[in-house]
């Protein structure tokens, strides 16, 4: 056989294989969007997963991480919470009226939807945080208190970032940044505001913790998203003084829930709705905050969130409750569980968590939970903000 024969037939046989692949892969794409189409077709109510992914990074426990109870460990709920029925818009038009107006009364911080973006870079920040000097001197003033300890003081909104990190440094600007967006008149109201303000603290840096340990790689927006959980609190305290006194009697979250609704026939979930839809925050965040309730009724899943956006309302809602019960309860300096369950914690605000946390995969809670170390960086933090100021 000729030298040019045997290259002609070659470059032939070449030709057909890459051919041949180029079509295979054609047919496997192919398959692939008709399989897309078909689940999409097959769940048209459901939205599709956003694209920030909250809980890149998560793998499932090689280790059982609930305890198995036998059933009758487990004690009943209370009667008021098997039939609560969770307001889901304000009930009495007239009421509805005078609270939207009240929400309204005074404009959004110029600057919130700003500080709700994912950043991570300081000089982001610095740009915004920059705009507002009142702001600027509020984040410094925080870097120098006892709640970080410092050896030498800090002087410039520079330093102040990159001692406290970018995304501690976003969050304390939210925190001031939603406390413009409301007036606090008699004495009760500033002492209520202020217990809010340390739970949001309190809520962003223990979810931090925790997402930090499950690996998540959106830690630092699961953080924020812990942190404005408290935002429809804010907005009823502000239009509603009367209400201070849920805050400072330390009841539990869903007695204080269920006597906000009966006085007002609203919630905070629905006010957090309001407020944030009020200040142009991102879509995604104003139908979060609307659904950070819909645990407490275990009706996350007929919301209408998608799955990836009820994770993050389960999350938040658990770490926000793990709070309350330091924070406005008063029932322990530190968190003492093992578990995320009403058998555990007594807790009724959690009383479907457990079935919740295995539907949603996030057991892991529940070995961050165990873990000493997370234990101790929250008692120190808890330490810090001096609860009983």
């Amino acid at each position: 056989m000729s030298p040019d024969i045997t290259s002609t037939n070659l470059i032939m046989y070449s030709s057909v294989a890459v051919g041949l692949v180029l079509i295979l892969l054609l047919i496997v794409y192919l398959y692939a969007m008709g399989k897309k189409s078909t689940i999409e077709t097959q769940n048209p109510s459901k939205k599709r997963t956003s694209k920030a992914q909250s809980f890149v990074g998560l793998e499932k426990d090689t280790v059982p991480s609930l305890k198995l109870r036998d059933a009758k460990d487990i004690p009943e709920p209370s009667e008021a919470l098997l039939n609560f029925e969770l307001l889901e818009d304000i009930a009495d038009e007239e009421q509805k009226q005078f609270l939207l107006e009240a929400s309204s009364l005074k404009k959004p911080h110029p600057l919130l939807m700003s500080l709700t973006r994912d950043i991570s870079d300081p000089q982001e920040l610095l740009d915004i945080v920059k705009k507002d000097p009142e702001l600027v001197v509020k984040v410094i003033n925080v870097a120098n208190s006892s709640l970080f300890a410092l050896q030498k003081s800090i002087t410039t909104i520079n330093h102040a970032v990159v001692y406290l990190g970018v995304l501690q440094a976003k969050n304390i600007s939210m925190q001031f940044a939603l406390e413009h967006s409301a007036d606090f008149t008699t004495q009760e109201q500033k002492k209520a505001y202020h217990r809010i303000w340390k739970a949001s603290f309190l809520a962003s840096s223990i979810g931090l913790l925790v997402a930090k340990d499950m690996k998540l790689e959106n830690s630092a927006e699961l953080s924020t998203r812990c942190l404005l959980d408290y935002l429809g609190d804010i907005s009823l305290l502000a239009a509603k003084p009367e209400i201070a006194e849920f805050y400072l009697d330390f009841s539990p979250y869903f007695e204080r829930l269920q006597n906000i609704q009966n006085m007002l026939g609203t919630n905070p979930s629905i006010m957090a709705k309001v407020f944030a839809a009020n200040a142009k925050l991102p879509t995604e965040i104003i139908d979060s905050l609307g659904a950070n309730a819909l645990a407490l009724v275990n009706k996350l899943d007929s919301s209408q969130l998608d799955e990836e956006q009820q994770k993050v309302a389960l999350f938040s809602y658990i770490i926000c409750r793990l709070t309350d019960i330091i924070v406005f309860e008063r029932a322990m300096d530190n968190i003492d569980f093992e578990e995320i369950s009403f058998a555990e914690t007594l807790n009724e605000a959690l009383y479907y968590s457990q079935d919740q946390v295995e539907r949603y995969e996030l057991g892991q809670i529940n070995s961050t939970l165990r873990n000493a170390k997370f234990k101790h960086d929250v008692g120190e933090i808890v330490e810090k903000l001096n609860l009983n100021s």
